[in-house]
């Protein structure tokens, strides 16, 4: 059996190669202990574990797919990121860590990445379970595409025959409902000394911004008209690299909400994945270099992968 794990803004979802999964909330994986953690996988897949592909944090560490064994600081170029730390995702790794299942963790889209030279100019543009979205939709026959994960934050990347060559991360461009990119107002506000630019971020959601609910019309409204713009956006990139009219999807809880007014936005159809699209995605990576795949969208894997009785 081989396992997805998508490291979300609110929860982390356990996905096998079937699509079958399971989420735990982030606020109550942070109180679990590691081995309550393995237990609950355990419990809801019933078998044995080939191959585990594991999404952390930002993972601007590591540039291949590495065994969990063989990164150095979490995969972290630095344990401090962007965001809310809650520890769900530090006592996740944790179990994986101590499981005995082979595991392997992916890299995130960051400026060490192999993406198009001018995207570079951003030092991080995804987190690792976009590389498992992306996965989702390549192994199922797409090769060019724009994928928004829009929720808690937006996050948009694009890829061109089957490869990831650039991505929009939520600090840059396009806010969520919770966090979103530093304007003048918080950039004073940092600089006044009131709060720190990650309070800034954490908080500079369409939410917070707007005093909305999210159930209010006027939040999943100002969410899609930002999330069309961003995967425009990233189509002018792709375009450019020859890919034509690729095709949209939309990741996220909102995802299914929102799809319609984004479609209707970018007058092409845009389809929403559903909410364990992520780590079924990783789980199909894991499948793939089991099978002795060497690159995943362009993503090399580390050939220590492949020393199976070292794993």
């Amino acid at each position: 059996m081989f396992i997805g794990v998508d490291h979300g803004t609110r929860a982390i979802r356990f996905a096998d190669h079937h699509g079958d999964g399971i989420a735990i909330p982030r606020s109550e994986a942070g109180s679990l202990r590691p081995e309550e953690i393995l237990k609950r996988i355990e419990d809801h897949f019933h078998g044995s574990f080939d191959l585990v592909a594991l999404c952390y944090s930002m993972g601007d560490g590591i540039t291949r797919i590495t065994r969990i064994q063989d990164a150095e600081n979490r995969g972290l170029a630095r344990l401090s990121g962007a965001g809310i730390e809650v520890g769900g995702g530090t006592r996740v790794y944790e179990a994986m860590a101590i499981s005995g299942w082979p595991v392997v963790l992916l890299p995130g889209i960051h400026r060490g990445s192999r993406i198009d030279a001018r995207m570079k100019v951003f030092s991080h543009g995804a987190s690792p379970e976009k590389v498992g979205l992306g996965y989702y939709v390549v192994r199922r026959g797409v090769g060019n595409a724009v994928i928004a994960d829009a929720s808690s934050n937006t996050v948009t990347i694009g890829i061109n025959e089957g490869r990831i060559t650039g991505a929009i991360d939520a600090p840059i461009f396009a806010p969520g409902l919770l966090q979103g990119p530093l304007d003048v107002d918080a950039i004073r506000a940092v600089d006044d000394g009131l709060m720190t630019a990650n309070e800034a971020f954490s908080h500079g959601g369409i939410l917070r911004r707007m005093n909305l609910s999210e159930d209010d019309d006027l939040a999943l409204e100002t969410l899609a008209l930002f999330a069309a713009m961003e995967m425009s956006a990233m189509s002018v990139l792709l375009r450019d690299l020859g890919a034509g009219s690729p095709d949209m999807f939309l990741a996220g809880d909102p995802a299914a909400r929102i799809a319609k007014r984004v479609s209707e936005l970018l007058g092409t159809d845009v389809i929403p994945l559903p909410s364990f699209a992520s780590a079924t995605g990783c789980a199909w990576i894991a499948e793939d270099i089991s099978a002795g795949m060497r690159s995943i969208m362009g993503i090399d894997v580390d050939e220590r992968v492949f020393r199976q009785h070292e794993i």
